[in-house]
């Protein structure tokens, strides 16, 4: 290969540790925009993931089929993001914003008025595949403003205000669903359950999430991009590079996706389990919100700070720490569930959402340190996508087992025996987790560092 040509292979393919123009937000209607469509963002979504589980359970979800809604859930919101994340550098940050927020907010009218599980999976399906395309775009418009240095910083700071103010939202969302003429569900000594009375509360959450989410698409428009789109897409080969070129020629992210897809895979089997022991221990909606605002303030802080610890000592230690003490999260589960005590689940929630916002924030920059400046939509997208590829496969397995098992023993879901599934199936999970966390430790220190002339050029 003549020296011509490698020159002319690094001009295509930039290396993302060339320093972006933009460091900060300088303009007081920038900052109002962006702090704006942050919280719009994470309240809405934080009303999605609190109550659309609880919901499939109530419309009388077995095991299996609430598997399925959050194997739906999963595999919607992350298999399409290589499309939005390449839409995303070919059209524009806002383009593929303004079509996720219209889609969440429709998505969300229609909801409280499903009557069976495989409704809300249609829902699910579309609310996920193209409402969660607001994932890729909003992480690639906010790393065009930040230095790589300060990426997982400037990033976490933006989310973490928004999961803040999002914490007030559920607080008044548990209070309006338990001053309701609306019973919390409960199951009976008889086995009997209320399920049937208490479904139109769900109106309260997912209305208001539509709200939200059309007053997000009007503070969006005035967003400002620092992405220029059109000469951007001049590029032509690089806009338009494929999966195998874009993974093959990136060592630091080859690495990477499998370690994190087995990862998904472990968190991802304990998801359609969580809502039946939630349903089992807590008494109130007010008690659930309060789990989940135990959940949200630490995450807020892991996202503020987890950013800025991952910025000067290093993104693989906060994701690797993080990852492994997800596994505290079942623990404190199975314990709640057997003594019935929902203290277990709020105390495991506090380190679960400090975990989770520091992890998520540090993942998501360390995919866009992968990247060239033209790159950073399609990166996190593909991540996300073979993230919703394994998280289906684990949420479907964990829903197929359990099912599995209660027919064999003829085990009714109301049953003492139903409890001790759970606990087992979190016991296996918490280890699962654990080993899936320490694998990360094999991830590519830093991706800034990764030398261009490894990269296998004759491949190309």
């Amino acid at each position: 290969m003549t020296e011509d040509t490698l020159e002319h292979i690094k001009e295509d393919f930039p290396r993302n540790h060339e320093k972006p123009r933009y460091d900060s937000i300088e303009n007081t209607k920038e900052k109002i925009t962006i702090w704006g469509t942050s919280i719009g963002w994470a309240a809405g979504r934080s009303s999605i993931f609190t109550f659309l589980s609880y919901f499939g359970v109530v419309l009388g979800a077995s095991p299996f089929e609430q598997s399925i809604l959050t194997s739906v859930r999963n595999l919607g919101s992350n298999v399409f993001q290589s499309i939005w994340g390449w839409l995303a550098d070919l059209k524009g940050r806002k383009l593929v914003l303004t079509i996720g927020f219209s889609t969440l907010a429709i998505s969300m009218l229609f909801a409280p008025f499903s009557q069976n599980p495989m409704d809300l999976v249609i829902i699910s399906i579309i609310l996920t595949s193209v409402g969660f395309s607001v994932i890729p775009a909003w992480n690639a418009f906010l790393g065009d403003y930040a230095f790589e240095r300060i990426r997982a910083s400037f990033i976490g700071k933006i989310n973490a205000i928004g999961t803040f103010f999002s914490v007030f939202l559920i607080f008044i969302l548990g209070i309006l669903m338990d001053a309701s003429p609306f019973p919390f569900p409960q199951i009976f000594t008889d086995g009997s359950n209320n399920y049937v009375l208490t479904r139109p509360v769900f109106f309260i959450p997912f209305i208001s999430s539509a709200i939200i989410f059309i007053l997000t698409i009007f503070i969006s428009l005035f967003l400002v991009e620092k992405y220029e789109a059109k000469k951007k897409a001049a590029i032509g080969e690089e806009i338009h590079t494929g999966w195998r070129t874009l993974i093959n020629r990136n060592e630091p992210f080859r690495r990477l996706l499998p370690i994190d897809a087995f990862f998904k895979f472990a968190m991802s089997t304990a998801w359609p389990i969580f809502p039946f022991v939630t349903l089992r221990v807590a008494d109130s909606w007010s008690m659930v919100s309060f789990m989940w605002i135990v959940f949200h303030l630490p995450r807020s802080f892991g996202q503020r700070y987890g950013g800025k610890f991952g910025d000067k000592y290093g993104k693989k230690i906060v994701i690797t720490l993080s990852r492994v003490g997800y596994a505290i999260v079942p623990l404190g589960y199975a314990l709640g569930l057997v003594t019935g005590n929902p203290l277990f689940l709020i105390g495991v929630n506090i380190p679960g959402g400090l975990f989770f916002g520091a992890e998520d924030t540090c993942i998501a920059a360390y995919s866009l340190d992968c990247s060239t400046e033209d790159t950073k939509g399609r990166y996190y997208s593909m991540l996300l996508t073979t993230e919703g590829l394994c998280a289906f496969a684990g949420s479907l397995s964990a829903g197929f087992i359990m099912d599995l098992w209660l027919r064999l023993g003829d085990i009714d879901y109301d049953s003492l025996e139903f409890n001790v599934i759970l606990f087992v199936m979190l016991m296996v999970i918490m280890i699962l987790r654990l080993v899936a966390g320490i694998l990360h430790k094999f991830i590519y220190s830093d991706p800034l560092d990764y030398n261009f002339n490894q990269i296998q050029l004759d491949k190309y």
